[in-house]
């Protein structure tokens, strides 16, 4: 198996494995309260590990020969693909197929802490990007049980892109190792690659330390899943623009996100657009609110961010 292969595989996977999910947590994590920072999320990204071995060590799967592991310690990414009964020991990536970096939002709570901020060159062409969007359901005398309502599963490396594009757009940089604000050797920089935002401060943890923000230890805007995807001025709305209208992936991770966020799709696009749009779909739109137009473009064209990925 190829790592394209692996990755196709647990992109069709991933749909009945986010319903075996589904059903052990209606069957077995029923509770009452439901709280919001319950670290729930990481239990469903381990849940969807384990469930998607299950589908993928059926007889009838194609994809026998892999199976998906739970990578060790402090390792980026949170799931490997390795072939199946390899001497993986983890202190290679020989047998690794791709890498898989899960994230989970409850879609009740502050979105802050999902953060996908990996760099784009530690990045593989097959890894993926996962993100699971949950809820408590109530079920039965007054109890509730998380449920994952919406997921991605997609390209770690466009989401990426997308998500440096509209870095770059907002007056952002990335640190050269050639020039380290902290004055590296070129040949000993660690700092290669580390986002800075626009008013020079770092991001991440561990960019330089020359440049770290006043009280804090580093900005933590960068690679929001939602927030990167925002937008002020007309230089970032060109950019998220042209990459959702070049790339698939980008096209569906906003969509993803969108559908789940209708009030960060109804921001993105001015009234202008909303027009055109309109315009397309035969709306009468003179005269009526920007919201009231919205809701109608919604109503009539199930496909309606097609159109909107083709204003780029």
């Amino acid at each position: 198996m190829t790592p394209h292969e692996a990755s196709v595989t647990i992109a069709v996977l991933t749909n009945t494995t986010v319903i075996s999910v589904n059903e052990f947590c209606s069957d077995v994590l029923q509770t009452r309260g439901g709280r919001l920072g319950s670290g729930m999320g990481m239990l469903l990204e381990a849940l969807w590990g384990y469930y998607l071995n299950q589908e993928m060590s059926k007889e009838v799967c194609i994809s026998q020969s892999c199976e998906m592991l739970w990578l060790p310690g402090h390792m980026y990414n949170d799931f490997a693909c390795i072939m199946r009964d390899s001497k993986w020991d983890g202190d290679n990536d020989i047998d690794e197929l791709l890498r898989v970096e899960a994230k989970s939002m409850n879609t009740d709570a502050d979105e802050s802490k999902g953060h996908f901020d990996e760099l784009s060159h530690n990045l593989n062409d097959a890894d993926l990007l996962l993100v699971l969007l949950w809820q408590w359901v109530p079920t039965n005398r007054g109890r509730v049980h998380p449920e994952i309502s919406d997921y991605f599963v997609g390209s770690a490396k466009s989401i990426a892109m997308l998500r440096d594009e509209l870095h770059i757009a907002r007056g952002g940089t990335f640190v050269d190792k050639n020039n380290c604000p902290d004055g590296c050797a070129v040949g000993e920089c660690s700092h290669n690659g580390e986002p800075l935002n626009a008013s020079g401060k770092r991001e991440r943890i561990s960019g330089p330390n020359s440049r770290r923000p006043g009280g804090v230890s580093h900005a933590a805007n960068f690679g929001g899943l939602v927030r990167m995807l925002r937008t002020a001025s007309p230089g970032a709305r060109k950019a998220f623009r042209d990459v959702r209208a070049q790339d698939e992936t980008a096209h569906e991770y906003i969509s993803f996100i969108h559908r789940n966020y209708p009030d960060e799709e109804f921001n993105q696009y001015v009234r202008s657009e909303w027009d055109d749009i309109g315009t397309r779909l035969d709306i009468a739109f003179k005269g009526i609110t920007k919201n009231a137009l919205v809701q109608s473009i919604r109503e009539t064209c199930s496909n309606y961010r097609d159109l909107l990925r083709s204003l780029g």
